[in-house]
């Protein structure tokens, strides 16, 4: 007894009815469970009998459960559960073919929101030297690798994750299975194979593997460095000294970076009166005499400003060699996987953009207590719930409540003016994802040898691509064969026989244990890797430009190099007068270069990979 009947809604309780007018004899059907991409969505075809005028889908229901019971069964056992689509071609004929797939409804919106609580945002406040445990699903997702759309790209958040969102043909259900390991296997064994399978090695991953990643960004310094909060001089030419007094925005130098931030006259007080002697004859009876002058005592304040920025990149190599069994080689000896582009280091990604309407329903946004968004070039967070006002406001009126507060951006440069990157607690994450993205390509790429075979139908009808299964064979190389399940077709042809068609992955591994980290070693997932990092080239320390002292700070004639230079003098007044009083400021250009770059690599022991098939058992057991 093979049926199909309509159920009021995708998540009915299996209640098989066999009853004429509750559900339609299948006359033949197949059901496909295949892997495709980083996903299975599996659909099931039936052939039924058209029942003309009375219509084959009552009340228009959309759902349907496909069940048989056979002599073995004791009880009606749910194959298949779906969603018609499309309408059928053919409806007037003798038989009808109708098409399911095994999704519930708004199946997308449901793998998006799963697919949502893997993003693991700048939020998270990651430690490099955490347990595995703590920091791993950190390492398996780094916004930086995701633009924009991420969101909508639920199959790209297992790009560094050894798995596949899978369907299940009977509930409906979404959930992740890995692309090796199974909860279940299926011990076939000699006896539920009858064929010989078909099996095939293609693609399998070079000798060497690698990923190219490269991080560029602007490096920034800008700020005041205090050269003298409290300075003083005395001299007798104080008006000269206060009209030349730098003003803010005056250059230091010649494109030196550096320029006057900030500057103020304090105060100017009277000093001691000094009295000099006059010589020669220009002042008459004068000559001889003295002449009475009165320096000022001037205090004043100074900073300086910087303005430093260099083009910086950090190219990182990866290198993952194989873990499989020997097998010719090409002369190619290494393959790059990737070369992923990592976003805006000074951006954050994780923040959302204030938006007055929802972009889907054009509805005007409400915001909760706590929301964060970007506006006006800064980050907030939400104190008081409200509806979006017509523009962004941190208040919407002058007496009005606080809307926003200000908080600091989440981007993963988080001092603009740090000269490096992959080794800063942040670029760790970052390498650690890249290496989880290529072990994941690796080991997909490791799954070469694919095996097909059939299996008698009340074996293969409870196999599912969550599966495993170890089959034997005298005609394999090693007499067996364990792997994946990534395609299951089962067909039902009309006249009741019954056909069930599994294929396998297979990883020819050498079953080696990785071992723990050593000195100088590191891990992530179930790769251990090493650093060879070279030094930063610095020409400027721009962490340390606020505390910079100036190269040249020096006062030239002070009163008293003024006096000693007019005493004697036939005029003492005008010697000063061409001596005025100068402060000398000067401080190490900021030398800005061209693009520095950076050459950093990683290093990667051979992965742990399962000896599912021995393709040399002429030299291991």
């Amino acid at each position: 007894m093979l049926r199909l009947q309509f159920i009021e809604s995708y998540s009915a309780p299996f209640a098989p009815s066999g009853a004429d007018g509750d559900a339609f004899v299948v006359l033949s059907g197949s059901i496909l469970e295949q892997r495709n991409g980083r996903k299975v969505e599996p659909i099931f075809r039936v052939t039924i009998q058209n029942p003309g005028i009375v219509g084959w889908m009552p009340a228009a229901l959309r759902y349907a459960i496909l069940w048989e019971q056979r002599t073995e069964d004791v009880a009606p056992v749910l194959l298949a559960r779906g969603r018609l689509v499309p309408l059928p071609t053919g409806m007037a004929g003798a038989t009808i073919e109708l098409t399911f797939r095994c999704l519930p409804p708004s199946s997308d919106d449901v793998v998006k929101s799963a697919a949502n609580l893997l993003r693991i945002s700048e939020a998270f406040d990651y430690d490099p030297d955490a347990e595995l445990v703590d920091r791993l699903d950190a390492e398996y997702y780094d916004p930086l690798f995701f633009g924009a759309a991420a969101d909508d790209d639920y199959e790209g958040v297992l790009v560094a994750r050894p798995e596949i969102w899978r369907w299940d043909r009977q509930t409906l259900e979404v959930s992740r299975t890995h692309i090796v390991d199974s909860d279940v296997i299926h011990d076939i064994g000699f006896n539920g194979v009858g064929d010989p399978p078909a099996l095939s090695v293609t693609n399998p991953p070079k000798p060497i593997s690698r990923i190219r990643l490269s991080a560029a960004w602007t490096q920034t310094a800008k700020g005041r460095q205090t050269v003298s909060e409290n300075s003083s001089v005395t001299t007798f030419t104080w008006e000269d000294f206060q009209n030349t007094f730098p003003q803010p925005g005056t250059s230091i130098g010649s494109n030196t970076g550096w320029t006057v931030g900030e500057s103020e006259i304090v105060d100017v007080s009277d000093s001691t009166p000094v009295s000099l002697t006059i010589s020669g004859s220009k002042f008459g009876s004068a000559s001889g005499g003295t002449v009475k002058l009165l320096p000022k005592y001037i205090e004043f304040r100074i900073a300086a400003a910087f303005d430093y920025q260099q083009q910086r990149e950090e190219m990182l190599e990866i290198l993952m060699p194989s873990g499989l069994q020997e097998l010719p080689e090409e002369d190619d000896q290494t393959e790059t996987m990737e070369q992923p582009t990592l976003q805006a280091l000074n951006v954050d990604p994780s923040t959302p953009e204030w938006q007055y309407e929802d972009p889907d329903t054009l509805e005007r946004m409400h915001y909760d207590v706590g929301y964060e968004v970007l506006a006006n070039g800064s980050a907030w967070s939400c104190v008081t719930e409200h509806d979006a006002t017509e523009d962004f406001t941190v208040r919407e009126i002058d007496d009005g409540p606080v809307l926003w507060e200000r908080r600091e951006k989440r981007a993963p440069m988080k001092d603009s003016k740090s000269a490096r990157y992959f080794d800063l607690p942040r670029g760790v994450r970052s390498v650690r994802h890249a290496v989880l993205r290529l072990y994941r390509s690796v080991l997909e790429r490791s799954q070469c040898a694919e095996t097909t075979f059939e299996v008698p139908w009340m074996v293969g009808r409870s196999i599912t691509t969550a599966d495993s299964c170890r089959i034997a064979h005298r005609r394999l190389p090693g007499g067996e064969v364990t792997g994946k399940v990534t395609s299951v077709e089962l067909v039902m042809e009309q006249g009741g026989r019954r056909s069930a068609k599994i294929s396998i992955v297979s990883v020819p591994g050498t079953g080696t244990i990785v071992p723990a980290p050593g000195e100088g070693q590191f891990q992530t997932g179930d790769v251990v890797y090493s650093t060879s990092y070279r030094g930063v080239t610095e020409p400027v320390n721009a962490a340390a430009l606020a505390a910079q002292s100036p190269r040249i700070f020096e006062f030239e004639n002070i009163w008293s190099e003024q006096a000693s230079a007019a005493n004697g003098s036939s005029d003492p007044v005008a010697v000063i007068g061409a001596n005025p009083t100068r402060l000398r400021i000067a401080f190490n250009p900021l030398r800005e270069e061209d693009t520095l770059r950076r050459r950093m690599t990683v290093t990667c022991l051979p992965p742990s990979l399962p000896k599912q098939l021995n393709l040399r058992p002429d030299i291991g057991a």
